[in-house]
């Protein structure tokens, strides 16, 4: 894929590049070295080159620094807001919608970049300020593992209001002389950039010197280096078998940097979505690896699933030595023993045509995170007809899958107007698989997700709305019984997303719990598959089918921590109990374990907690056995409660709820008119806005969506006078 990059983001990429693979862990990260997405956003929606380069270089020096531990995480998460506020009204013109604001002029955007540089904090960024006289910012002295080279991150700012070009000198520097710059950079007037310093100083030297220039003006300072000795440290991961097992790592060294071994990606937790722990390095290993750290202290923290005991060792390195280490997990729970197998329904081998990560790679990922079924879902990029990883579809499960885990590639159907959908166990691909993309063969908002819906659902397939949102399509197709449920734990906020699907649940829809993370494995800054999933009761033996057949009949909890046992009147999730008349009294019976500090679990009834039973000594356990009077047709269900943790790393609480228990009194349905009527009035809210951004090859068209649209509406008004007194 072509990105465009303008000369100073070039230069600065490159040498930001250039100090990664010259590390001595050899760590590999995205294509050409890119970490976040924002080079891919930028190279489809932004066309001015030079305001693209400014996003992409903020976003990628300001997620660099996250790999060293000493670097705050608060201002690395803002300039990615900044990153994204820059951008977004580029998406907007380019979608040929008007957001509230108008696109952002060049110098905008140069200010807003420049205040995130500005905004970042680290010791060891060395600032340069040109105003009246150069200054140099005190700094952290810089890590040199044995002969390697030492990247050492530089906020250049200008704070005058002419241009100026910064030239730094330096005769030691490789590839530099004496008489030649080792480095130029070009600053508009209030301008600042980051960038990597890179270079490998001689042995046992203890400063690196550099002359600054801006004009005539000059100014000598030393980068302190600190030298460190290095040793191999060999791990081998052992699961309660005693053999080597895959699993997620996070690696500190000596030096307070992240490290991973050659030839892996090494990945960074994200936090656009107000995570309170973003920021951790770590790596997928298939068991044993060996990685060159400093000598003295490092941090191993070893991850597998949820049903593992994490364990977080420290250990010598000693100098020019062999360090082995065997980290010995330790299973807190077997929930595949008794027939329930974890899985994500929405998770992105690669994104934006690339072809980086192969479905090899996603099982390997699958058994680091003891995630058993992982749901690919190809979907296309926005500048091309390609349907990024299409070619592996199948129909089936595909080869590369093993005993206990299985990959399937299926498809995300992808309109932003109307909402994502994700189609599970699909036989064949759902043409067209998106509409509604400006430049592409497919640019009208037609003919809506419902017949692409119905396409799905005629070959057994199964429907769910991924990171919902509204006003968006899913009340409709849910109403015409398209659409099975939407993604309750998703790439949103669990709260906005739960109070949707109780609303669903409210109006008599008996839509199971689902779980997607939407993560991009080609991403290294990105989300962390199966880090919320959904556990379904399949019985003894995996198998796709039984596992989607599961899904379907809601015998399944979602969860990024906590494990749910849960029953009602001794029916599990998923059952009806039915009662000639009221009052019905039921037992609820459970029990949630986690490796993750809970605060309570909560009995909730019709969307409403009944009953909360707080954590008490032990967080990490909660016992739940309570009775409850129903007096009506009911939906009955658990969920889990906990401040956000850092192993629960996609989300900003930890979070678990099951799917319900339908409880049902005579021949009274579950009709809550309230909730009717506010999906009522989000279909209105969706047409109004098909008619300001929509687009149409005819309004006849337009007339045939919102007929659906309507009859949808006539389902929830019909639910409403249910609930009449």
């Amino acid at each position: 894929m072509k990105l465009r990059w303008n000369w100073n983001l070039l230069v600065v990429l490159l040498l930001l590049i250039g100090a990664m693979a010259a590390r001595s862990s050899d760590q590999v990260s995205g294509k050409d070295g890119v970490l976040t997405l924002a080079p891919f956003q930028t190279a489809t929606f932004v066309e001015d080159e030079e305001v693209a380069g400014l996003i992409d270089g903020l976003s990628e020096f300001s997620t660099r620094l996250l790999l060293w531990a000493d670097t705050p995480r608060s201002p690395v998460m803002a300039a990615g807001r900044t990153v994204k506020s820059a951008y977004l009204p580029y998406y907007y013109e380019w979608r040929g919608t008007n957001p509230s604001s108008s696109k952002l002029i060049g110098t905008n955007v140069i200010d807003q970049i420049s205040d995130g540089y500005r905004s970042l904090q680290s010791p060891r960024i060395i600032r340069i300020t040109t105003g009246t006289e150069l200054s140099i910012s005190e700094f952290r002295p810089a890590d040199i593992l044995g002969e390697g080279v030492a990247p050492v991150p530089v906020v250049a700012d200008n704070t005058r209001t002419i241009p100026v070009k910064l030239i730094l000198w330096n005769a030691y520097v490789a590839g530099g002389t004496g008489d030649s710059p080792y480095f130029s950079i070009d600053l508009k007037p209030g301008q600042a950039l980051g960038f990597f310093l890179e270079f490998r100083p001689a042995r046992n030297v203890d400063f690196q010197p550099f002359v600054a220039q801006v004009g005539e003006q000059t100014k000598e300072f030393s980068v302190p280096l600190r030298h460190h000795k290095s040793g191999t440290l060999q791990v081998d991961v052992i699961d309660e078998t005693g053999t080597s097992t895959p699993a997620r790592v996070y690696l500190t060294g000596a030096d307070q940097q992240a490290y991973a071994p050659r030839n892996v990606i090494q990945r960074i937790v994200m936090g656009g979505q107000e995570q309170p722990y973003p920021g951790d390095s770590y790596f997928h290993t298939s068991g044993d690896f060996t990685v060159e750290l400093p000598a003295g202290t490092a941090i191993i923290e070893v991850v597998k699933g949820l049903e593992y005991l994490p364990v977080r060792k420290t250990v010598t390195i000693a100098p020019d030595e062999l360090n082995a280490v065997e980290i010995r997990l330790q299973r807190k729970a077997n929930f595949a023993r008794i027939g329930w197998y974890s899985g994500d329904v929405h998770v992105h081998a690669n994104l934006f045509a690339e072809k980086r990560i192969a479905l090899s790679d996603v099982l390997l990922v699958a058994k680091a995170e003891d995630l058993n079924v992982v749901n690919v879902l190809p979907c296309n990029d926005p500048r091309t007809t390609i349907i990024t990883d299409g070619q592996y579809f199948t129909g089936g499960p595909d080869p590369v899958s093993e005993p206990g885990y299985i990959v399937y590639v299926n498809e995300e159907m992808r309109n932003d107007l109307y909402g994502h959908v994700g189609f599970l166990n699909l036989k064949s691909f759902v043409e067209p698989a998106y509409f509604g993309w400006p430049h592409s063969p497919f640019p009208y908002d037609y003919p809506g997700n419902y017949p692409q819906a119905v396409q799905a659902k005629a070959q057994g397939g199964v429907v769910t709305y991924v990171h919902p949102g509204l006003p968006s399509e899913f009340p409709v197709d849910i109403a015409l019984g398209v659409a099975d449920t939407i993604d309750v734990m998703s790439q949103v906020d669990e709260e906005t997303s739960t109070g949707y699907w109780y609303r669903l649940l409210n109006c008599g829809f008996r839509c199971p719990v689902s779980a997607g993370t939407d993560s991009f494995l080609n991403i290294p800054y990105h989300l962390i598959p199966g880090a919320g999933r959904v556990y379904v009761h399949t019985g003894p033996k995996l198998t796709y089918a039984g596992w989607i057949e599961g899904y379907k009949q809601g015998r399944s909890f979602a969860t990024n921590g906590p494990l749910l046992w849960f029953a009602v009147n001794g029916h599990e999730a998923g059952d009806e109990i039915r009662s000639a008349f009221g009052p019905l009294r039921i037992e609820v019976l459970g029990r949630a374990e986690s490796i993750v500090p809970m605060e309570a679990v909560e009995i909730i009834v019709n969307g409403l907690p009944v009953r909360r039973i707080e954590a008490g000594s032990d967080p990490l356990a909660i016992q739940i056995s309570e009775t409850l009077e129903i007096m009506e047709s009911s939906w009955v269900a658990l969920r889990v409660r906990g401040a956000g943790h850092r192993l629960a790393p996609n989300d900003r609480e930890v979070y678990a709820h099951t799917s319900p228990v339908y409880l049902t009194i005579g021949d009274q349905p579950i009709a809550s008119r309230e909730d009717a009527l506010f999906f009522v009035q989000q279909i209105d809210a969706l047409i109004s806005k098909m008619d300001r951004e929509g687009v149409f090859a005819n309004v006849a068209q337009r007339d045939e969506i919102v007929h659906r649209f309507r009859q949808g509406q006539e389902v929830y008004r019909n639910i409403a006078r249910q609930d009449l007194p």
